[in-house]
């Protein structure tokens, strides 16, 4: 936060997160940057305007990709799907016809849903251009994201972060000015890509801000699924396939997020003694 109160600023460092997010998706490393960004993004939208609500950001395109979703709910517990993980070529996120984000917001105990879908024009190029304008279309707030995503060859992760910028109702035209300067000065993605630590760069970016810190959240891969999930899905099949599942045989329920599966037979659904 600036010591006037003009910007707030939001730093996430998702390394571990976004890898295990890969991980469960398979993703190849061009998909998993484009995916990485876009869990990292929701997260820190999700931070930035609803701590204690769920938000999901689905982004459409017509890039070989496909649609990208994340899901990320209070505790900074995050998942996702990819449409096409194992994406072999380009273009991998291609907004040059335009695309269209689309975000819901609810709170996790329950309460009315929010949606709200924001056209992207062909022009926008990434992930990060998407939110800011989705933030400033849709949320009315200016802000500025820098994501960055760098997997290894290995289909790892090598590091992951995020950073948003938000004007606060103090914000004046001099402090604008003062923002700027400091993001004409070296990019947030650039200097964590040399190997900084995303809190350090932040620090380095915006040094003549004198930025106070004040607190730290953690960040987690969580997907919510559960044998009673599946079990839940399974009864709603018709009474042909219950039966079938009584005399013995099962059905496989995979989760869209996580590709865990789940068998269910007779003693899942509570029909053995």
């Amino acid at each position: 936060m600036m010591p006037d109160g003009a910007f707030r600023f939001l730093v996430a460092h998702t390394t571990a997160m976004v890898g295990e997010a890969a991980r469960h998706a398979q993703t190849a490393p061009e998909v998993t940057s484009l995916y990485g960004d876009l869990l990292t993004g929701t997260l820190l939208l999700e931070l930035a305007q609803a701590p204690i609500d769920r938000i999901q950001c689905s982004l459409s395109h017509s890039g070989t990709v496909g649609s990208l979703l994340a899901d990320v709910w209070p505790g900074g517990f995050v998942r996702g799907r990819v449409e096409h993980p194992r994406a072999e070529h380009g273009p991998y996120l291609d907004l040059q016809r335009g695309g269209l984000l689309q975000v819901s917001r609810q709170p996790a105990r329950g309460g009315d849903l929010y949606q709200s879908a924001v056209p992207i024009p062909p022009g926008d190029s990434s992930v990060a251009e998407s939110l800011q304008r989705y933030c400033l279309e849709s949320e009315q707030v200016l802000t500025f994201y820098a994501l960055v995503t760098i997997p290894d060859p290995q289909g790892g992760i090598e590091r992951a972060a995020g950073l948003i910028i938000q004007a606060l109702p103090d914000a004046r035209r001099e402090d604008l000015a003062a923002l700027t300067r400091c993001l004409e000065r070296a990019r947030f993605e650039d200097l964590v890509a040399a190997g900084d630590h995303p809190y350090d760069a932040t620090l380095a970016l915006f040094r003549d801000l004198s930025l106070h810190h004040l607190g730290d959240d953690p960040v987690t891969y969580r997907c919510r699924c559960s044998v009673d999930v599946a079990v839940d899905a399974v009864r709603l099949l018709g009474a042909e396939a219950i039966a079938a599942i009584r005399e013995g045989a099962t059905e496989s329920v995979t989760c869209e997020f996580c590709q865990t599966v789940y068998v269910i037979g007779s003693r899942e659904l509570g029909y053995d003694a």
